[in-house]
């Protein structure tokens, strides 16, 4: 913002010839702003139609006319104060604490319970990684920020340790071949998306060597490095926000504008306690996450073969149950397995 704002002008107007390249810079920056504007907007108004069945245009001039109220408190004379302490937490709180939900979420949450109901081996792997990983993490990133802030690389030593330890126990506990924990536990959810991802660059559904590395890179980023990333930098601004007040501004600035963090926490947690339905979406979502499967029965020892006829007996099953309910029969479906006998 001061960039932007402040040393920006300073400079056009100072200095022969650029007022018309700020000019064109103000021009761009305007568009930037009004297409950042459609996609809040539209994200928010969606919401609120598919949650209360409101009319689009009704939906959308409410959010208009609420968005022009609050942003018109930017437009009075302490609104330059009040924009730079917003934008403040906003960036130090709501934007770091949506990215480590999105971690955690993809990371440590997606697909936990389905592996881990695999097995013994699969349940203590999973939790023991996620109990040491986190006691670790968690504490280092407090107590490196709050507790001994001139010696923070200790924080960050211990952490490395922990997050190995966490690995050893895990892959001991697990019982499995390395590339099966590796792939099945350590990249947990991770290993499943990004594998979403690679394998729309190959129609026949083989692998690329260059696969393997971007996996590894996305696993490893997304649930083990910006976790600690993220939680460092929230404890470290938390920190600094205790010891004095952002910007030296009154302590009434300060409680008027990080109200804005304690709107975002119930808006982003408020509907999970609202929601009551599953979203139905339009096209298959497992068939866009098999790849994960298919290459994890490999590592096991399952043929492609068979992992295809496994494919054709679940689709056999959808279509044969489907045309039960359509004809109105709730008998159970017969299948012939791969060694021939009937089940």
């Amino acid at each position: 913002m001061g960039l932007t704002f402040i040393a920006f002008p300073a400079l056009a107007a100072s200095a022969e010839g650029m007022q018309g390249w700020f000019g064109l810079f103000c021009f761009f920056m305007w568009i930037s702003g009004i297409d950042s504007a459609f996609s809040y907007i539209e994200g928010f108004v969606t919401n609120i139609v598919d949650g209360f069945k409101w009319n689009r245009t009704a939906a959308a001039a409410l959010v208009c006319t609420l968005g022009i109220l609050i942003s018109a408190l930017f437009t009075t004379n302490f609104g330059w104060v009040l924009f730079d302490l917003v934008d403040h937490y906003i960036s130090s709180y709501i934007i770091i604490g949506v990215g480590l939900m999105q971690c955690i979420s993809v990371g440590w949450l997606f697909e936990k319970e389905t592996t881990a109901a695999q097995s013994q081996g699969h349940n203590d792997s999973i939790k023991w990684l996620g109990i040491i990983y986190w006691s670790g993490t968690v504490l280092m990133c407090f107590y490196a920020n709050f507790g001994f802030k001139d010696a923070k690389y200790i924080g960050i030593i211990v952490i490395f340790v922990t997050t190995v330890i966490a690995l050893a126990v895990s892959y001991k506990k697990s019982k499995l071949k390395f590339r099966s924990w590796y792939h099945e536990i350590v990249f947990c959810g991770v290993d499943k998306v990004s594998m979403s991802i690679t394998s729309l660059s190959n129609d026949d559904g083989s692998r690329s060597g260059w696969m393997y590395l971007f996996e590894a890179y996305f696993g490893i980023c997304i649930k083990f490095i910006n976790p600690i990333a993220l939680l460092w930098l929230l404890c470290e601004n938390l920190e600094a926000d205790l010891a004095a007040p952002y910007a030296n501004q009154h302590e009434m600035m300060q409680v008027f504008s990080s109200c804005i963090v304690f709107i975002t926490v119930a808006l982003i947690f408020g509907p999970m306690f609202v929601c009551d339905y599953p979203e139905m979406f339009e096209h298959n979502v497992d068939n866009e996450f098999n790849a994960d499967n298919e290459f994890a029965l490999q590592l096991r020892g399952v043929t492609k073969t068979q992992v295809q006829q496994m494919k054709d007996q679940k689709a056999a099953v959808k279509q044969a149950m489907k045309k039960k309910k359509q004809d109105g029969t709730t008998e159970g479906v017969e299948l012939l397995p791969q060694d021939g006998s009937k089940s």
